[in-house]
């Protein structure tokens, strides 16, 4: 599948729907200074939603969580809508698309370089993640990643297993 086709068959889907995609990614998000591994692939496998509201998650946690369903989405940071399902840089439109995942598991991520595992070393140059403070009052966070799907080498959904070509 090409990665137009993908953008179609994303950009078709009307309601929440399961996913899992295998993914390398382009910035591998390690620390520089000091990192002998800068080069490093980062990749993985993320298994969630795509078509999903952040703002209904969210409520749908609190809910389950007796609080009052009170959360109000701010607009992204930096992502805007493109097509259906998909976003683009609103800062700097390089005509990349990226697709909102809620996000059920994940692998941990693997580092490569030249073929070899650094999992284990690039460890110091991996960044601490916090928690969004928008859900300060959740026990259990949704988790929500936006992935290009330029990343995107692998794609479950709809019954299907789909190889992304250029």
């Amino acid at each position: 599948m090409k990665k137009v086709e993908l953008m179609e068959m994303v950009s078709g889907v009307r309601t929440a729907v399961p996913v899992s995609v295998d993914c390398v990614y382009e910035s591998n998000g390690l620390l520089k200074r000091g990192n002998p591994y800068v080069n490093a692939v980062k990749s993985g496998t993320i298994s969630g939603m795509i078509g999903a509201s952040y703002e209904v998650a969210v409520n749908n946690q609190l809910g389950r969580e007796d609080k009052e369903l009170d959360f109000f989405a701010q607009p992204h940071a930096w992502m805007v809508p493109a097509e259906r399902n998909l976003g683009k840089n609103g800062k700097n439109d390089d005509g990349k698309r990226y697709i909102a995942i809620k996000v059920q598991s994940a692998s941990p991520a693997v580092y490569t370089l030249d073929g070899v595992d650094v999992t284990a070393q690039v460890k110091p140059f991996v960044p601490l993640k916090k928690a969004p403070a928008t859900q300060d009052a959740l026990e259990q966070k949704v988790i929500w990643r936006t992935v290009c799907l330029n990343s995107i080498k692998t794609v479950r959904m709809l019954g299907a297993v789909h190889t992304i070509s250029e």
